[in-house]
């Protein structure tokens, strides 16, 4: 009797030990990645934006002082977030307009380099996020040309000398790029994200003295080219991406890489009313677009073009990526993979080892001892229980398919992580001009409401859920299943799904209960969901409740067949959904998918798991080591590890 109530004694005490435990586990991811994209509070006035400005004037002649810098290195000074991002303006004014410069201004830029914390192993308290893909070679590219600037002096936040920083900096962007070459962009064809990439590469190519940084550079830049070649429709940069915003889904107008797409595609460039960091492009003279990228932009015929880039969670094993060095902890934290099961101890390990728990990106690990944990091995164990909806955040790799014709491109990213939590990921989409792309979405939140993780996602951003998304040339398939409550972390579960198209921009717009068709210029689109469909005017885009619903989008042109004749056909196109599998018929094919399973189209089974490149212009495995793109009369043979780089014209033939 006495044994058996110890039994129960002992069982209950266990209990209520493992839920401490998980209590304080479920804190840690909560409070965790709740501040793990919170911007620091910094400064209202935008007075501290003007590096590119700075850089703009100085580039038409304009000379400027130390007053007009001070508000640049009170804000690079106080550590707040994108501080990475003023430096690079500042870096190609100190390096090609030095004569620009009084001496009292060279001397306040000097000592705001000097002074400045340039990776998460240094000490000293910050507000930056130093691990996106981005901002690891912002951060790497600055730190490279600052100590190489000034070799012999003393950087004040660690004691090093530039000569140690540029050996220091150096391995992280080597590091970097070929990273890149291996396994493409994690915040793949980004047009935020890509511009923040390309303007160090574009200060490194003009200012860097190491030939082995100066060559990858600008092969990674040709890939970076390539995909704003490849993936954009007369000009207008807007495809499937790692990492999206509002804006930029919408309209190409609105995309930050609208002036560096003008400049490929050999247009005339006016950076107007946005002087953001593709300055640093714009201005640089030591690379040469190849001519072959510019003809591939300008590329107008019929194209199915296809890519693989960046890597799932589950393949970083294998690569021998999860660690503590920093070519590891790079591509773990590249994929904002933080609570991950394979990756949360390296996140804790990381940020204890290197004293980084005063980073208010990282505030929460400073409320609990985690070590308890650890000594259970519980982490990943209650990270694979709790499934947080953090585990959204991480940028996994896509199989993105692309169709380009002369009237409309559609894009998908190919079964990407089916009815998972979503983050800033743009799966599926459709471009018709420069001003007006169209495409669906699950919202997080309702309209206006603060996103969960500090800015995504929101009601346009991203996802509260993931759609299991396929395409075939100019049909997209896509179903939504959402569960009945939602996850933990998980700030609200909307229970419809929208689908964006400005009623006002299209010539043609017939709704009927749970189809649409769409006629813009010489495009046609054909949308059909399970539910009827209502037309939201302050949204601008129809609205489809249910937990269990899909959009199927097929396009087509006036080349094709008229207007009307589209809308009879597809109007008797036969579709089947039970809730998770959906049956399509058009133009005599079927089309079956199989939430979380199978595309097949006429019972054959579709391979979604694409080589690196497969297009027209470049077929190309994920571990080939030569690159070739051709087109035309132009080619451009690449080989990262030898450094090779040769661009050719065929003769014109007589």
């Amino acid at each position: 009797m006495i044994l058996q109530k110890n039994l129960v004694f002992r069982n209950a005490a266990i209990g209520i030990f493992l839920l401490v435990l998980l209590f304080f586990t479920a804190f840690i991811l909560s409070d965790f990645i709740q501040n793990s994209r919170t911007k620091v509070s910094r400064p209202k006035s935008k007075s501290h934006t003007r590096g590119n400005e700075l850089l703009y004037n100085v580039h038409h002649g304009k000379t400027i002082d130390a007053a007009e810098i001070a508000h640049i290195k009170t804000f690079v000074d106080h550590r707040y977030d994108t501080s990475d991002f003023r430096l690079q303006s500042v870096l190609r004014i100190l390096y090609g307009h030095d004569e620009s410069l009084t001496p009292a201004t060279a001397d306040s830029i000097k000592h705001m380099l000097l002074d400045f914390k340039y990776w998460m192993d240094e000490p000293g308290k910050d507000g930056m996020c130093f691990w996106s893909e981005n901002h690891q070679i912002l951060f790497a590219a600055a730190e490279y040309l600052a100590g190489q600037k000034y070799p012999n002096d003393i950087f004040t936040n660690n004691g090093m000398t530039g000569a140690q920083h540029k050996v220091k900096a150096r391995q992280r962007i080597l590091t970097w790029l070929q990273q890149r070459r291996l396994h493409g962009f994690i915040e793949w064809n980004s047009n935020v994200y890509y511009v923040e990439d390309i303007a160090p590469l574009a200060n490194l190519i003009d200012f860097a003295e190491d030939e082995e940084i100066v060559r990858k550079s600008k092969i990674i830049l040709d890939l970076m080219l390539y995909d704003l070649a490849s993936q954009s429709y007369r000009g207008t940069f807007v495809s499937s991406m790692g990492r999206s915003y509002e804006g930029g889904k919408k309209s190409g107008k609105r995309a930050s890489t609208r002036a560096i797409t003008e400049k490929l595609f050999g247009w005339e460039t006016d950076p107007g009313e946005r002087r953001g960091m593709e300055l640093n492009f714009l201005y640089c003279k030591n690379y040469d677009i190849p001519p072959v990228l510019r003809e591939i932009g300008r590329d107008t015929s019929t194209v199915i073009i296809k890519s693989s880039t960046g890597l799932d969670i589950s393949e970083m094993p294998a690569l021998d990526l999860i660690g503590l060095e920093d070519r590891q902890i790079m591509m773990q934290w590249a994929m904002e993979a933080f609570s991950n099961p394979l990756v949360i101890e390296n996140s804790l390990d990381y940020i204890n080892a290197h004293n980084m728990q005063s980073n208010k990106f990282l505030y929460g690990f400073r409320s609990v001892n985690y070590r308890l944990l650890r000594w259970f091995g519980l982490l990943p164990v209650l990270s694979r229980i709790l499934q947080p909806a953090s585990q959204g955040t991480a940028i996994q790799r896509a199989n993105v398919y692309t169709y380009k014709t002369p009237h409309y491109s559609m894009y998908t990213a190919q079964n990407y992580h089916p009815g998972e939590y979503g983050d800033q990921q743009h799966v599926f989409g459709l471009t018709l001009s420069n001003n007006l792309s169209v495409f669906h979405n699950h919202p997080a939140l309702l309209p206006h409401e603060k996103p969960p993780f500090g800015n995504s996602p929101t009601y346009w951003v991203g996802y509260g859920r993931l759609p299991h998304s396929v395409q075939d040339k100019n049909i997209n398939l896509s179903i939504y299943v959402l569960p009945k409550k939602k996850g933990f972390m998980e700030k609200r579960l909307l229970h419809y799904t929208q689908f964006y198209c400005p009623k006002e921009q299209f010539d043609r717009f017939i709704l009927e209960k749970n189809k649409l068709y769409l006629q813009y210029d010489h495009a046609f689109l054909a949308v059909m969901g399970y539910q009827n469909f209502t037309y939201n005017e302050q949204q601008k885009a129809i609205m489809q409740q249910g937990r269990r619903t899909f959009f199927i989008c097929e396009a087509g042109s006036d080349a094709q067949e008229s207007f009307d004749q589209f809308v009879r056909r597809t109007r008797a196109n036969e579709t089947d959904f039970d809730g998770e599998h959906l049956r399509y018929r058009s133009n005599g094919s079927i089309y079956n998918l199989q939430f979380g399973g199978a595309f097949k189209i006429n019972g054959a089974a579709i391979d979604t798991q694409y080589p690196r490149f497969d297009s027209p212009y470049i077929r190309a495995g994920r571990d080939s080591d030569t690159l070739r793109f051709q087109y035309k009369d132009h080619s451009l043979l690449l080989n990262f590890d030898k450094m090779m780089r040769e661009m050719a014209t065929r003769a014109a033939r007589k």
